[in-house]
Formats: C-alpha cells, structure tokens, sequence
C-alpha cells in the first residue's frame, strides 16, 4: 500500500512541474460586443451540466435594442490551452471546445475563429482581454506566427494566443434572444480532479454594464462535493439546492494564499444562484479537490497515521467518485484494512444515497462526515448502481 502511495504522489508531482499546475482548457465566457454598442443585457440563464468528463454549456440572453436595426459583430472568448493535446494539431479551432452553436432570434449562424495576442488576468482575478480588434478587422494571428514564437518562448506549457469565436448577428428593435451552446473539457490538475472556470465579467462591456436579471444552474451530477471561490456573490445562503444537498462557507489554504469561498456537497440535483442587476465584480472559479489532497493534509499533520486510515480520514471531507485512479489502486494491491474499515468502505455507495445505518459504528462514522444527508426515501436497494459500485462492493466483502 505504501509503495503504491508513493509512486502516485510521485507521478502527481511529475504531472505539476511539467504542466505548471495541470492542464488548463479553457475558460467560459459571455457573448460580448466587440464593438461599442447600445444593446443591454435584460435576461441571462447560465446552465451548466457536467456530462462524464465534459461540460454542456447552455447560455439563453434576452437583449434589449433601443434603436432602429443594426448589425452587430459578437464574439466568445476562449483562453488558450495549457499542457493537452497540441493545438496545433487542431488548428483553427480550440482543441477543447465542441459543438459551438449560436442561434439568433431562431436563426443559426455561422461563425469565424480569430486567433489573438493572449488575454490575462489582473490583480483581482478578472480576465482582461487584449486589445485585439481595431480598425474594423481582427488582429488575427497565423499559424506560423504562432508557432515561431512557441519556438521563441521554449515553454512547452503556454499558448501565446487566445480564441474569438466571433459572429455578425442582426438585432431588431426590442427585444432579441440569443441562445448560445457548446461542449467543454474539464480542465484537472496536480491536486483537482477537475475546475472550471468562467468569465462573468464581460456582462459589463455591454450598455447596462450588468445583466438585469441573471441566473446561475449549476448540476455536476449526483454525490459530488465541489467548491466555488467566492467572487461574485457574499455567502452560501446567496445559492439554492435543487434537490438533496448542503452548502457551507469555507477556506482552503493555496501555495501562498487563503481564499473564501463554499463548499457543497450534493447527493442529488444541482445548485442556482440567482440576482437582479447584477454587476458581477469577480469570475466563476468551480473545483473539486482530488482525494489525495485530503489525504495529503493527514500525512503532513503532526500525528503519524498509517495510509488506511488516511484513507478513512480523507472519505470524511467530500463525496468522492470510486473511479479514480487513487480508488482503483486498492485492486491492485490487498491493504490491511481492519474489519471495520472494510465495512466503512463497502457501505460508501449507500451512505453516498443517504441511507439510514442501523450498525452503530457506521451510523456513527457516517454521521461524523461533512457529505453525509439522511434520505428516509432510500432502503439500500442497489438497483441505481453502476458496474464499478458493484464490483466496489463485492471488493469489500
């Protein structure tokens, strides 16, 4: 067990000095005017679904055009790959976005890429992009000028470039929906299992410089816990769960800073965020910690505990999905887990559910969890697993 402990770590910390914290896709981002404009933002309903290691991101935008006709150049940002696949290989289009689609007041639209000087952030954490339009025309990057200068930089990590998916979309007088969609790859790192990032921002380069009535839907499946860094809202009470769930202030130490956010636990459903007049002032920030990192905090504390009962103290913290490459190591190897700790792990996937434990012990453990809801509803029945839970639990009998 030790021995399979150590070379994770060790392929881990292979994975963080090589790509500089992971491999980071891409970030969402609002359809914004590229040009000035009198069009404000009335309506926006944000929903964003992950799918297996994907997200489908599905944006509705009521606009509001004050004027008589015009024709309006449109663009969606996307940050430039770290550390996947190379984009070259993909050129023109982002590596990581599929299935881009823009529907105008029910029609849909072709659109075009730009390759731009990269954006960046500032000391707020808000993305600010470059000054890539002027004169009427993008300042549209070729391959060769990409690639001459990733030779230049000799960084293997970085993109000079980011992406504008960019359209002309014709708004009538009035009111005008645009409905925007595309897939997106989860980004993951050394101590996430995946993030997400989202520029909300951009609302404000609009005439309202808000959105006047704005909507968050966030569902990253059934028993996941996930934390989202507090920018653009105050407290934990600011959401809704939609379904079964909790969510909680917390901190979480980084390299060098202390940051605020909330944790949820969800066991089934989503969360909404809902505002009016929304001016946001800081970007969505979605992470799930690896389980190795609640683990890694017990092998660094001062009190000297053995790796199955880092194991244990690890489960307390968060949902964590059995399919992980740090779970699927128990298959290889036979730890010497004691009785008791064989019965905690095979009831994970019915205490995940909320069921009611009778066993003391267990009723006690899973009770001293932050994850753990109580669903009268579920009796046991293993009807819902999957293929990996059953064989999780025939693992541990």
């Amino acid at each position: 067990m030790k021995r399979f402990l150590i070379l994770l770590f060790c392929c881990f910390s292979a994975l963080f000095t090589f790509a500089n914290d992971g491999v980071f896709y891409a970030s969402g981002n609002q359809l914004i005017p590229i040009t000035e404009t009198d069009i404000s933002v009335k309506k926006e309903v944000l929903t964003i679904n992950r799918v297996g290691d994907h997200l489908e991101v599905t944006v509705y935008y009521e606009f509001f055009n004050p004027v008589g006709e015009k024709e309006l150049l449109v663009g969606f940002e996307a940050e430039s790959p770290y550390n996947g696949p190379d984009p070259m290989d993909f050129f023109p289009k982002h590596p990581h976005i599929r299935n881009f689609k823009v529907v105008v007041n029910g029609q849909s639209l072709s659109f075009e890429i730009a390759h731009v000087e990269r954006g960046r952030y500032d000391d707020n954490g808000n993305y600010v992009p470059s000054k890539y339009y002027s004169n009427g025309q993008f300042q549209d990057w070729t391959k060769k000028q990409i690639e001459d200068t990733l030779i230049a930089w000799n960084y293997p990590g970085g993109m000079p470039i980011d992406y504008v998916y960019h359209f002309k979309a014709k708004f009538r007088p009035g009111l005008n929906i645009i409905q925007h969609t595309y897939e997106y790859d989860l980004s993951f790192s050394v101590g996430e299992e995946y993030d997400f990032p989202y520029v909300l921002t951009a609302a404000n380069r609009w005439a309202n410089h808000q959105i006047d009535d704005f909507t968050l839907n966030i569902n990253m499946g059934d028993r996941e816990s996930f934390r989202i860094k507090q920018t653009f809202f105050e407290k934990s009470t600011d959401w809704t769960i939609n379904g079964i769930g909790m969510a909680m202030n917390c901190e979480w130490t980084g390299w060098d800073t202390v940051t605020s956010g909330v944790i949820f636990h969800i066991q089934q459903g989503g969360i909404s965020f809902h505002k009016q007049n929304f001016h946001p002032d800081g970007e969505l920030f979605l992470v799930k910690d690896h389980l190795i990192v609640s683990m890694w905090r017990d092998w660094n504390s001062e009190q000297k505990t053995s790796d199955e009962e880092n194991l244990i103290n690890g489960i307390k913290n968060q949902y964590n999905s059995l399919d992980t490459a740090f779970i699927s190591g128990f298959f290889e190897e036979s730890p010497q887990f004691t009785s008791e700790q064989r019965r905690i792990l095979k009831n994970l996937p019915f205490a995940y559910r909320g069921y009611a434990f009778k066993n003391k012990e267990l009723k006690k453990f899973f009770e001293s969890t932050k994850w753990y809801i109580r669903n009268p509803k579920y009796k046991g029945e293993m009807d819902g697993f999957n293929e990996k839970e059953r064989i999780w639990v025939e693992f541990w009998k």
